[in-house]
Order: structure tokens, then C-alpha cells, then sequence
């Protein structure tokens, strides 16, 4: 049975429950606080839903380990399902509000901001080896350096 760990504090709270609920079907849920200072679980899924990094960053920041874990698991294939505050969290920062840049898990290489914030709204569509996923976007947040990976680059890690 597959082990998917879930972030799951005041900083990785938007969730959506049918989600859940397909993941609680494919295996053995765990979950895990990355405010908390928790390690990572031993998991063959990572999941780091959207949320409110951008509020907490100096926690975030603190909590090295997991950070580290993040990319040693992510270097050795492991399988990690981001969106919106966890992708955000797997930059290598994210500069709040009033331009302190806090280091983030570094397990991609962009920089996260959130000055200037301003409002992407809307649902968007991509292509993957011919499947077409869609999904709805809704962030303040922009990427202020590097670029957002690419599927064959999101598939490697």
C-alpha cells in the first residue's frame, strides 16, 4: 500500500476534501506539520497543498531538516504533489510583503515574492504526454526569479 504524507498546519490548509478522499483510496495517509518542526514520514507520495506560506515564512524557515529531507527525497526520485503555498515552499525562497527574503526548502529553482502581489485569477489548462489537466488558479504570489519548471523537469523530481 502506497504512504502519502500530507502537510497539514495553519501555514498548508487549503485543502480540498474530495482530494483527500482520492488520496485516502491509493493508500496510507500521514500527516505532518512543517510549522511544528516535524521531519518528513517515511512516504512513496509527498503532498504540500496551497495555504498561507507567505504568513509564516520565518517558521518555515527555521525548520532546516525538513527542508533538506525535501530535496534528498526529491534527488532520489521521490514523488512530490505541490500546489499553489507548497510549491511556493519548494523554491528556494520567498520574499514576504516587506521585502524579507526567507529561504524556503530549495527543492526548485525559483524565487517566490510577495510584493507587488496582485491578484491571477482564473482557470488554466496544460498538456502532458497528450493528457490535458485542468485546473483553477488563485494566487497573490509571483515568481521573481528563475522559471516555474517544466512537466519533463516536474516528472524527474
Amino acid at each position: 500500500m502506497m504512504r502519502i504524507a500530507i502537510a497539514k498546519d495553519r501555514a498548508f490548509n487549503f485543502t480540498y476534501r474530495e482530494n483527500i478522499d482520492r488520496l485516502a483510496e491509493m493508500g496510507e495517509l500521514t500527516f505532518f506539520s512543517p510549522l511544528a518542526g516535524d521531519e518528513l514520514p517515511d512516504a512513496d507520495l509527498v503532498y504540500l497543498p496551497g495555504g498561507y506560506p507567505e504568513l509564516f515564512a520565518p517558521e518555515l524557515a527555521m525548520n532546516r531538516m525538513l527542508a533538506s529531507q525535501l530535496v534528498q527525497y526529491a534527488e532520489k526520485g521521490g514523488r512530490i504533489f505541490a500546489e499553489c503555498g507548497g510549491m511556493m515552499y519548494l523554491g528556494k525562497s520567498l520574499t514576504d510583503q516587506d521585502g524579507k527574503v526567507w529561504p524556503m526548502a530549495g527543492v526548485l529553482p525559483i524565487e517566490c515574492t510577495m510584493q507587488g502581489a496582485r491578484l491571477h485569477l482564473g482557470y488554466r489548462s496544460m498538456e502532458i504526454d497528450g493528457k490535458v489537466f485542468k485546473g483553477h488558479e488563485f494566487h497573490y504570489s509571483n515568481v521573481k526569479k528563475g522559471t516555474v519548471p517544466n512537466s519533463t523537469f516536474l516528472r524527474r523530481i
